[in-house]
């Protein structure tokens, strides 16, 4: 799918293309980098953000994208100038309302990937727009369909002038090497506990439910605020617990736990409800003792059955497939079952 508008988030809002590079919390270390490289103009043809996902790299984009494209743009203004756009400028509000013609982004369809077909044309559609800078954003990189990425390599090779390209990768091992090769590569770790209760107050989460949720999904705030609004769906955490530790009736019932963000499909909804009961799993873990390591191992396991997802897998098999995971007390005979239920033994 490509499209001229902002990057779409399971929890962000179009908010955050008003908001200036000094408001994105955490990664002061790359923001202050990326600050000297962006006040110097030397900016590269191509940047990969990397790093576990919930943790901020499509808000980094989002944010680099717009300093690249603000009409009083401080890129190349001194090592020492902060890099906020203006906010006001014609490009600002453009992106502020959605709608940018020299910013492209790519994201995944379904279980298809991104195709050859949608990067060609995508690539089409800005050779016909005039002007300085051009932003491609690609969001996952690694759901490149092996044509795609074939196809973006030789755009790498020889990159067109004024076109600055921002993938973002949660596995960038899946990515082709000589991507990576050809990409100025930041890698972005989870946030520290007082960067990831800011980022969790703007919500607003109180910081007794923020410590609770950091010892739960670690520095991943978008993990966090995912796992708080499962919290309040299911009415607190021993209702959330019980849904981790029960049989449920039917697997699909299972998606009422990630609830429905507006315009997801089937697979999408059933992503996120899996990666919400992987982290609830490992939110109420035992302190001590086996069932700590077993909580461990499912959470593993659903992580392989997420991946499935994400490829092809058929949306009800992967959900009946976790609520195998969540019921599971013989992890040995699981191991065995698991591929079987997910067609792929």
């Amino acid at each position: 799918m490509a499209a001229s508008t902002p990057i779409r988030s399971r929890h962000g809002s179009a908010r955050r293309w008003s908001m200036s590079f000094d408001e994105v919390l955490g990664h002061d270390t790359i923001r202050q980098c990326m600050s000297r490289v962006f006040g110097r103009d030397r900016i590269s043809h191509a940047y990969l953000l990397a790093g576990p996902e919930g943790i901020g790299k499509s808000l980094l984009a989002q944010q680099l994208a717009k300093t690249l494209l603000c009409n009083r743009s401080p890129v190349g203004s001194g090592a020492q100038q902060r890099m906020n756009p203006c906010g006001e400028c014609g490009s600002c509000q453009a992106l502020a309302s959605g709608n940018h013609g020299a910013l492209q982004i790519l994201a995944s369809v379904e279980s298809r990937g991104i195709e050859v077909g949608t990067l060609r044309e995508m690539m089409r559609s800005l050779s016909l727009r005039s002007g300085d800078r051009r932003v491609v954003v690609i969001d996952p990189a690694e759901r490149l369909a092996e044509p795609a990425a074939n196809a973006l390599l030789k755009i790498l090779e020889e990159p067109p002038a004024g076109v600055v390209f921002l993938l973002i990768s949660h596995r960038p091992a899946q990515l082709l090497s000589t991507i990576i090769s050809r990409c100025q590569r930041v890698t972005m770790g989870p946030l520290t506990l007082e960067p990831f209760l800011e980022v969790l107050a703007t919500v607003p989460i109180d910081e007794s439910s923020g410590r609770w949720l950091f010892g739960a999904v670690g520095g991943r705030p978008g993990a966090a605020i995912l796992l708080q609004q499962a919290l309040e769906r299911c009415g607190g955490e021993e209702a959330l617990a019980q849904i981790v530790h029960s049989a449920v009736r039917d697997p699909r019932d299972l998606v009422a736990v990630a609830g429905d963000a507006g315009g997801q499909t089937d697979r999408e909804m059933a992503l996120a409800t899996i990666r919400v009961l992987t982290d609830a799993i490992w939110a109420f873990r035992p302190a001590v003792g086996p069932g700590r390591w077993q909580a461990a191992e499912k959470a593993t396991l659903l992580s392989h059955v997420a991946r499935h997802a994400e490829r092809s897998g058929s949306v009800d098999l992967c959900l009946e497939a976790t609520a195998m995971v969540l019921s599971a007390t013989d992890l040995e005979q699981l191991r065995i079952r698991l591929p079987r239920s997910l067609g792929v033994a």
